[in-house]
């Protein structure tokens, strides 16, 4: 029996290089697992080659050679199916060239944009998104992680509602969901970790962040600050490890493995992501899924899934009382820490599982 082929876009990078983020963990997830044992997968990666990105100029030459990839596996491969992972920026523009190409190949193409900046990006330049509207429309399916986005492509890009497919982010892996299932959350903890996981960039939030950690200290000396990631703002962070107050309530890990990663999610006591802009985040998805109580700013698709206050406490975007005045809230609220932990991980078991979400995937390529 020959498999039908199946050529991903995506982010593959090799063993040695160290390459994060949303797109690399769902392409690794579906990789790995034995949902997709029928077909045969080709890859192409298209991962940023560093953070933040290298000029234009460089990124240009790339894109080219990239192009010159996907049409080599195009005519040699002849897939039958291409799915194309897809970021914000001129990324989307790449990727919606790959759709055209695709179909002149006589490939099926199918185009799941990951990052919610993409939106707004659409909706404040208009000749972008001219370009966006043109080229996604030339797909076969489109793919989002939630009903803002689907209604995005509906109204916004003018796409075929039959085109349109909601796949939600498949994050919440079994080890992962078994380490909420068995999480106790302590009455009077000792200590009190805070867990932040992400690109240290200003966007995430990483600012409100810092002051909000500056003003806690001064009110409860049981806290720790635990960051997770790399990025511009490192050094900044790096400055208050200098100082004796924060030397050892503030611990920068940089990025870990995933074993390294669990282990991290397994001694935290709560999770906070102030970012303001985000698709679908891997990060939340995962926390919720262990266990942890968690912060988020409503953002990309988190409210489409996440109450504030039943499964979660969701915050306005770049106001740094209302994050300081939550953690404290948490902190202080070991019910609520209880409630909303049980919660959000029903909701990451129910909406985010890895095997629900890559048999839905696996069943719409097959169709």
């Amino acid at each position: 029996m020959i498999k039908p082929k199946i050529l991903i876009v995506g982010s593959f990078p090799k063993p040695k290089k160290k390459i994060y983020g949303g797109i690399a963990k769902s392409c690794k997830l579906l990789i790995e697992s034995n949902i997709f044992n029928d077909f045969k997968i080709i890859k192409l990666d298209s991962s940023q080659i560093s953070h933040p990105p290298p000029n234009f100029f460089i990124r240009l030459i790339l894109s080219v050679f990239r192009m010159i990839k996907f049409l080599i596996k195009l005519l040699i491969d002849k897939p039958n199916v291409v799915l194309i992972f897809c970021s914000d920026g001129a990324s989307s523009i790449e990727k919606g060239i790959m759709i055209f190409l695709s179909k002149l190949f006589n490939s099926k193409a199918v185009i799941f944009p990951r990052a919610g900046n993409l939106i707004n990006q659409v909706e404040d330049n208009y000749l972008f998104s001219l370009s966006i509207k043109f080229l996604f429309n030339k797909s076969d399916v489109f793919l989002c992680q939630g009903i803002k986005w689907k209604q995005f492509a509906i109204n916004k890009l003018k796409i075929t509602p039959s085109k349109v497919k909601i796949i939600n982010n498949w994050s919440a892996t079994e080890d992962l969901l078994n380490i909420g299932e068995n999480r106790i959350i302590s009455e009077e903890p000792k200590k009190i970790k805070i867990l932040f996981v992400g690109w240290l960039e200003k966007a995430k939030g990483i600012s409100q962040i810092i002051q909000s950690f500056k003003r806690l200290i001064d009110k409860k000396n049981n806290i720790e600050l635990i960051i997770v990631g790399d990025g511009s703002m490192k050094k900044e962070l790096e400055k208050l490890l200098v100082q004796k107050k924060y030397r050892d309530k503030i611990k920068l890990k940089g990025w870990l493995n995933d074993k390294a990663l669990r282990q991290c999610y397994q001694d935290s006591d709560m999770f906070i992501l102030p970012s303001w802009y985000e698709g679908m985040p891997n990060s939340l998805i995962e926390a919720t899924a262990t266990g942890l109580p968690s912060i988020s700013t409503d953002v990309g698709m988190v409210s489409d899934y996440y109450n504030d206050k039943e499964n979660m406490l969701i915050i306005d975007l770049k106001n740094q009382n209302i994050l300081t005045n939550s953690i404290e809230k948490l902190i202080n609220d070991v019910n609520l820490r209880k409630n909303i932990a049980k919660n959000g991980m029903l909701v990451s078991k129910k909406i985010f599982s890895t095997k629900i979400n890559l048999n839905k995937l696996s069943k719409i390529i097959n169709e």
